[in-house]
């Protein structure tokens, strides 16, 4: 009698042990939903990481400088939009690239009347004038799609900019220029589509 029992016994604890270990491979541990949602730097890199990496496209991390007046331009568009940094950045180059190449060569014709010749002590060269401190250059970390970046060095090579940072600076400073016309038109057409408040006739 107890020879037939204890084997049964065994046999349910073995496949309660078993079921267990499978239930803890297969199935997610759950979190309590504090523990789920994670840090704010997380969401924010998931964020930014995941549409790209659900259709399996690799993420590259670049760095841009540009000024600083321009980055609190740019974030203050993204806020009000809104969309993230990459996605106005891309916007921006977008909108702008049949007229990049005039752009740029202004830029740079602006850059060069910024440079003094100075001797080396056997040739002349240009070297950039002291910085105004006012506006400052700042760097802009971000999160491209590796297939953006590349199009972004294409672009680079293509145009004859001297870097990325100088391509989005002159994309950027232009499409946001254009953004800031299109609401002051559109405030003053408010402004002239405001009816008249018959109380207000003498």
């Amino acid at each position: 009698m107890s020879d037939s029992s204890s084997p049964s016994a065994t046999d349910e604890t073995t496949a309660q042990a078993t079921a267990a270990s499978e239930t803890s491979v297969d199935s997610p541990v759950k979190l309590d939903p504090i523990s789920r949602k994670g840090t704010p730097a997380h969401r924010t890199k998931s964020r930014r990481e995941g549409a790209g990496r659900r259709q399996g496209m690799p993420v590259q991390a670049i760095s841009l400088s540009v000024p600083a007046s321009l980055a609190a331009q740019w974030k203050t568009y993204s806020q009000e939009v809104p969309r993230s940094l990459v996605d106005v950045m891309l916007d921006a180059v977008a909108a702008t690239r049949p007229r990049l190449p005039v752009l740029l060569r202004a830029h740079q014709a602006a850059l060069r009347e910024k440079t003094r010749p100075v001797s080396d002590g056997t040739f002349m060269r240009n070297v950039p004038k002291p910085k105004r401190l006012e506006d400052p250059y700042v760097t802009m970390p971000l999160r491209l799609l590796a297939t953006n970046v590349d199009v972004l060095d294409a672009m680079v090579h293509e145009m004859a900019a001297e870097s990325r940072s100088q391509l989005v600076v002159v994309a950027l400073t232009a499409w946001l220029a254009d953004r800031r016309a299109e609401e002051q038109v559109y405030e003053e057409q408010l402004e002239l589509e405001v009816p008249e408040d018959p109380f207000d006739r003498p």
